[in-house]
């Protein structure tokens, strides 16, 4: 048995690897997910996601193998990450000197093919591999190997957003106890609106970086996974067994989820950047707009939505349609079994004085709008938590979502310098009320 070599970036690979605080984390659907396609796509019965630090390497995902972690010193992927060949693979380790005496080898799990690809950031430092590996001798096919690659690639890809997210999120914990500090200090001299300005500004600049990490790097791989699940589904369904053909079908729709889930976050990063001027157009023919593009959804569901009274309002068309859009489909979605969805849009204009407990200003009118639905509605306690990001109070077992459509309709309000407030009760569906500045 040979020792893999230590790879000449060790110092600088630890760190990236602890930067993504992501050894001994639990197990994520995600991850599993490709662990199971990889096994699929090549034919083994094991396939694992690992990460290797300076002592172990330890599995994010592992599947056909109920270990989560071996010594370093037995690690196939300690010598891929070395290797400069783009799939470090051997096909019968038995008789491979580097590893004939290897307890993996000659022991549980009785490793004799292994290929692993390196998981490498956008500087080349690998972190560890996604493997492959059977208890016979085996070759892969060129098609294996491209798909193996393809979804490596969407390992990084996962990783470079998981981590994306938890600097966003310590960055919004940064901003808050910054806010403290800064309304203790300059509220006397400082007006709320200079406030909430270096507030937005500053998460502008988070979520457009984060934007870019979906637009660009996640979308195409995952575009490439869904190719090759649909080239399976055509061409091998047939072939496969009933747990494999399961497999392949929850695969598929967890990948249909995180492309969801990539629109959502652009849609909400995008919502302060779409160059299009305030107007003041009827509330109505915005509704009548949305109306057309929901068609097909209104008419499948047989949803009844009518505007009760209309009135002008003073917005930006393409992003009030945004949050109409998202209030309709929401009232769709979490429609009550067996009664028809019924969505009703009152507009009025009132003065900013009648309305003191929302802190309007009181020389102004504003358009109000109430848009209330006959779904299965929330608890009242959860009134703010359902407009935040990523907040969800169903599973997805009870309702599909990414908990990303209420929060932008929050963000496209706030753009306008409007406030938005929803009651509700469980069974008894919500009703949301929008206050808008209407221009004089």
């Amino acid at each position: 048995m040979t020792k893999a070599k230590i790879h000449p970036k060790e110092k600088e690979r630890l760190a990236l690897l602890d930067s993504y605080s992501i050894l001994d984390t639990l197990p994520e659907k995600d991850y599993d997910n490709l662990t199971q396609l990889a096994a699929e796509i090549c034919q083994t019965p094991i396939s694992l996601i690992t990460l290797l630090d300076d002592k172990r390497q330890w599995f994010k995902s592992h599947y056909g193998l109920e270990t989560s972690e071996t010594p370093i010193e037995d690690a196939f992927c300690a010598h891929a990450i070395t290797s400069d060949e783009p799939i470090f693979t051997t096909e019968d380790a038995r008789e491979d000197s580097r590893f004939q005496n290897n307890p993996l080898v000659t022991g549980d799990p009785n490793i004799v093919f292994y290929a692993g690809i390196p998981l490498k950031n956008a500087n080349g430092l690998p972190l560890g591999t996604l493997c492959v590996i059977d208890n016979k001798p085996r070759k892969l096919t060129q098609s294996q190997k491209e798909s193996l690659n393809i979804l490596s690639e969407q390992v990084i890809n996962l990783l470079e957003l998981r981590k994306n997210k938890l600097e966003l999120e310590r960055a919004h914990k940064k901003l808050k106890k910054f806010s403290k500090k800064l309304e203790r200090k300059v509220f006397q001299r400082t007006n709320q609106l200079e406030i909430k300005t270096i507030k937005l500004e500053l998460m502008i600049n988070d979520l457009e970086s984060f934007n870019h990490i979906c637009s660009h790097d996640l979308q195409e791989p995952l575009r490439k996974i869904q190719m090759f699940i649909s080239q399976i589904s055509d061409t091998e369904f047939n072939n496969l067994s009933a747990a494999g053909k399961h497999k392949l079908e929850r695969i598929d729709l967890s990948a249909g989820r995180m492309r969801n889930l990539i629109q959502d976050l652009m849609a909400y990063g995008a919502t302060e950047s779409i160059d299009n001027s305030l107007t003041t157009v009827s509330l109505k023919n915005l509704v009548l707009d949305v109306k057309d593009i929901l068609s097909e959804e209104l008419k499948e569901h047989k949803t009844l939505l009518r505007v009760q009274k209309d009135c002008p309002i003073t917005v930006r068309p393409v992003q009030f349609k945004q949050l109409l859009f998202n209030l309709f489909t929401n009232a769709i979605k979490f429609s009550k079994n067996e009664i028809k969805p019924t969505i009703k849009v009152h507009g009025s204009v009132v003065n900013g004085t009648d309305y003191p407990e929302l802190n309007l200003n009181e020389d102004r009118q504003y358009s109000r709008i109430l848009i209330s639905d006959n779904g299965i509605g929330f608890d009242q306690k959860y009134e703010n938590k359902v407009f935040e990001i990523f907040q969800r109070l169903h599973s997805d077992e009870e309702y599909q979502g990414t908990g990303i459509g209420l929060a932008i309709v929050k963000r496209i309000v706030t753009t306008h310098s409007g406030q938005i407030r929803v009651e509700s009760s469980l069974g008894n569906g919500a009703v949301f009320d929008i206050f808008i500045p209407l221009a004089d």
